[in-house]
């Protein structure tokens, strides 16, 4: 090393080290250690179910049950506000609780688990979804005043103790911020996960589009509100027209009615990114923000579908008193979770709802939990752990460390730099090659301290583009000494809306602009040896590249250029992540299987059309007898770019295939992973979906099993 580059990371490792240590909020949580939980009083016939249509504010019944226990009594409300019942959800919450599961094999769900301590169990349909009447409003005013009706009702109905909790996952986990944005009487704490209080953050990250999200508001949840009315899925054995409802042949009126409420009706708006009428009328930040109830938020920050910018709303809350928030390096769980904390997550749920709603003196942990990993990136969202660093609040008072890229050496140093440009040429290829595709990279010297990132990066970036529309993305990566990058954040922008997403500003060729997009929320540990790399580019798979072809774009750096500034917790705390994942129910910790590898090679793409083996094929393996196989991460590439989604089922014993017991589909061109839990012997397949790639796409399949300590067999 030469000696400008020796001084450049000794003083790097000078500001990383600090010297104020923080406070750490005391040790981590086994929730299923909580004293004091609600136990289960009532069973059978002690519980009931009843349904309701409720009006709302213009006379629209929205249609709910409520399972609670028979007896007169007032009990604590806990309400599930959904546009997925009677489609791709049941009602009784088993999404955002998965485990445990009933002597059966199913999981308990909300209504399950919490009816038989006491609770009432509101699930309810969202206008123009499920068995409710009116127009699908994709969170806008008229849910909102739903939202605050239905709580309110909850709140004063003869079952009730007048306290109201909300929870749920994905749009689900975004139903209790927009209700917590209105302030109605009765609701006294809400715990999404995954949520978002705002759909701008649903389609765009500073004007540009996320992959497949985008399109949701357009399409998607329309089609779910259409497949409401069709007749039932054994009318339609191909699968034709996705997963339909339970309306068939009711409320006929309000077939399509939704189509206009659609964010198609802003045009042009939805290629730009701006931010117009559509997405104010959806916007419930400022509410969410500033509700004086305590929130208990789930998330996780490779989240692929509501992404870790959508939190900015509890951000901004700034460690309001009370509220608690679990961080993880998980994606969206889908097929298997919300989060990757197992077990944990019931009792922590449980713990909270016991405080605030039953209102029993329960211990509901750290206000903070950062769930930290040493794995890849691919390892780290489907459950790797290592450590948890805990905190009083979010995001607390990071100190800002400031790094200023260098265009001559192509390096990231803390101090000042000379003016410079990096120039490239940018292409659509980062959609599945985000390290192949065109960019430039600024590389720091190795740290020489553990280092651990925690809150909200800023970067300002000093560009000029050639083409009047251009993503400008900039990933923070994590560099290992054996060269592997996995992302520590996303910044991305439009350059068009540098003066603000609500203003589109023409973009002149050549000229440059400073700028500051937005970036992702950090929780991540840097690893003494390990580099910093920020890598500019114009597309990702994170994004949808509907941009100018080929733009070439400069990088100005140098004071008053480009700068970044990451959030370093000096001095922190870290526990080793033992804490169990499933309560064992007396299986003695033992070694998991050896992992398995395999391929499948459907011939044809099928656009969620399932027909073997046309569209989808099969790998099929053994669960062995005398391994503890607490969980199981199958990971799946394919030949060629392509979108597939993978499907576990089991072998019956007259030979036959169950339902689906997990699945993955994350729309990723590059990978696809599936999880389960706990898997007992016996024989099993993997179906493998071509949703959208070539026809004969070869897919290679790893499966991997882990002991309830979290070690992988060997």
């Amino acid at each position: 090393m030469d000696s400008c580059l020796r001084a450049a990371a000794a003083a790097l490792a000078v500001l990383v080290i600090g010297a104020t240590p923080a406070v750490a909020a005391g040790p981590p949580k086994d929730y299923t250690q909580t004293a004091n939980l609600s136990q289960p009083v009532f069973s059978g016939d002690e519980i009931v179910r009843e349904i309701f249509e409720v009006p709302m504010h213009d006379g629209v019944h929205m249609y709910v049950e409520v399972v609670r226990p028979a007896a007169d009594g007032d009990y604590p409300v806990i309400l599930e506000a959904s546009p997925y019942h009677g489609t791709l959800a049941d009602r009784d919450g088993r999404r955002i609780l998965p485990e445990p599961a009933g002597e059966d094999g199913v999981p308990l769900g909300l209504t399950g688990y919490f009816a038989p301590r006491g609770y009432a169990v509101v699930m309810a349909d969202l206008r123009g979804t499920g068995r409710s009447e009116g127009c699908l409003d994709h969170l806008g005013q008229n849910d909102a005043k739903d939202l605050k009706d239905i709580v309110e009702w909850a709140a004063s109905a003869d079952w009730s103790n007048g306290r109201v909790g909300m929870t749920g996952h994905s749009y689900v986990g975004s139903t209790p911020s927009v209700a917590a944005a209105q302030n109605p009487a009765g609701l006294v704490t809400i715990l999404p996960s995954a949520g978002l209080s705002s759909m701008y953050d649903h389609q765009f990250q500073a004007g540009v589009p996320y992959f497949l999200q985008w399109a949701g508001p357009m399409e998607a949840y329309e089609q779910l509100a259409l497949q409401r009315h069709l007749p039932p899925a054994p009318a339609d054995p191909l699968g034709l027209v996705g997963p339909t409802g339970d309306s068939f042949g009711k409320g006929m009126e309000y077939f399509g009615c939704g189509l206009p409420n659609s964010s198609l009706v802003e045009g042009e708006r939805q290629f730009s990114g701006e931010y117009g009428g559509w997405h104010a009328e959806r916007d419930h930040d400022a509410g969410a923000t500033a509700a004086d109830i305590p929130v208990f938020l789930w998330h996780g920050v490779n989240d692929n579908a509501a992404r870790v910018s959508s939190m900015e709303w509890f951000t901004r809350r700034d460690g309001h008193p009370g509220d608690k928030l679990w961080l993880g390096q998980w994606d969206h769980g889908s097929g298997c979770c919300p989060t990757r904390r197992g077990i944990q997550a019931t009792y922590a749920m449980h713990a909270w709802f016991d405080k605030h709603l039953a209102q029993r003196d329960t211990d509901t942990g750290p206000p903070v939990e950062m769930f930290l990993s040493d794995g890849t990136f691919e390892e780290a969202t489907t459950g790797d752990r290592d450590q948890i660093h805990t905190a009083d609040a979010w995001p607390g008072a990071p100190r800002a460390l400031g790094l200023n890229p260098s265009a001559s050496g192509g390096t990231l140093e803390p101090g000042e730099v000379e003016e410079g440009e990096a120039s490239f040429i940018g292409d659509p290829l980062g959609v599945v090659d985000p390290q192949g595709t065109g960019g430039v990279d600024f590389v720091s010297e190795p740290v020489e301290a553990d280092t651990l990132f925690a809150g909200q990066p800023r970067l300002e970036l000093a560009a000029s583009v050639s083409a009047p529309r251009v993503h400008l993305i900039a990933n923070v990566y994590d560099e290992s000494p054996d060269g592997d990058r996995r992302r520590l954040s996303q910044c991305a922008i439009n350059p068009e809306l540098r003066n603000g997403i609500a203003t589109n500003t023409p973009v002149v060729p050549g000229e440059r602009y400073d700028m500051t997009p937005s970036c992702y929320a950090m929780a991540h540990n840097l690893r003494a040896g390990h580099r910093l790399v920020l890598r500019v580019t114009a597309s990702d798979p994170d994004k949808v590249p509907i941009f100018a072809l080929d733009p070439n774009i400069t990088v100005f750096t140098g004071p008053g250029a480009t700068a970044l500034q990451l959030p370093v917790v000096d001095g922190p705390t870290l526990y080793e992540d033992d804490i169990p994942l499933e309560e064992g129910a007396g299986v003695p910790v033992g070694p998991a299987q050896a992992p398995l590898s395999g391929s499948a090679m459907p011939l044809a793409p099928g656009a969620g059309v399932r027909v073997e083996p046309l569209t989808s094929a099969t790998f099929e393996f053994d669960v062995e007898d005398g391994f503890d196989n607490a969980r199981m991460v199958a990971s799946a590439v394919p030949g060629a770019p392509a979108d597939i989604d993978l499907y576990l089922q089991r072998q019956e014993d007259d030979g036959t295939w169950s339902d689906d017991l997990a699945s993955g589909a994350s729309g990723s061109l590059e990978s696809e992973t599936l999880e389960s839990g706990r898997l007992e012997p016996g024989h099993y397949r993997i179906e493998v979906h071509n949703w959208a790639g070539p026809p004969a796409t070869s897919v290679e399949l790893s499966l991997t099993f882990f002991n309830q300590d979290g070690e992988p067999g060997a």
